[in-house]
């Protein structure tokens, strides 16, 4: 009889933990976001157990390689404290980062004038991050120099709580476009979604 209450206990206490870790369950696809590996994927249909930033890439039928930081490492997790414009942030600690593999028209350049939709992409920015828990991730194609820009900020994918890649994201959004000044893991897959939104006329591209 005690054996058969530990073993009940034990089974109450491990299904809260994997409903948290896999983002509360399967959604009408069979797919879910797993919080402990940073990733979305689907149990069953074409792309089961592919690895996605989130749903939105699934749908788009885009393959996150590779996986972000894992949720578990606490060096993962940073908080955006402002945005400066489309595509830089400051991170607690004051840190700042220069999302890689996108530009956005500038707004708070000091030789240059607001372009147009620079506030547009600043303001999308703002809406998508500011005061969000991210995860950073670095590109190892930067490590030679120290994963910094001439200006001293650090080049970073910047990852969502929902997992969302936001430099992709801006991109996909018509906020931006694919920057290469600096190598990326992701430069096919950031230009196949600067073309979508061509194609499909999103915001600066109207």
């Amino acid at each position: 009889m005690l054996h058969s209450s530990r073993l009940a206990i034990g089974v109450f206490l491990f299904i809260p933990a994997l409903a948290f870790a896999h983002g509360g369950g399967l959604d009408a696809d069979g797919c879910h976001m797993d919080y402990t590996h940073g990733e979305y994927h689907c149990h069953r249909g074409p792309r089961r157990d592919q690895p996605f930033d989130s749903r939105a890439q699934m749908l788009d039928g885009v393959a996150n390689k590779p996986s972000p930081l894992s949720a578990a490492d606490p060096a993962a997790y940073r908080t955006v404290t402002r945005v400066v414009d489309g595509d830089t942030l400051v991170l607690d600690g004051s840190q700042t980062i220069r999302l890689i593999g996108v530009d956005t028209p500038e707004t708070v350049h000091p030789d240059k004038p607001v372009e147009r939709f620079g506030k547009e992409a600043a303001a999308f920015t703002t809406r998508m991050a500011a005061g969000q828990r991210v995860w950073l991730k670095l590109d190892p194609g930067n490590k030679a120099i120290g994963h910094t820009d001439r200006y001293g900020r650090t080049l970073a994918y910047v990852y969502l709580p929902d997992g969302l890649l936001l430099n992709r994201e801006i991109i996909r959004q018509g906020y931006g476009h694919v920057y290469a000044g600096y190598p990326f893991l992701y430069r096919d897959d950031f230009r196949a979604a600067e073309r979508a939104a061509r194609e499909q006329r999103r915001g600066l591209w109207e």
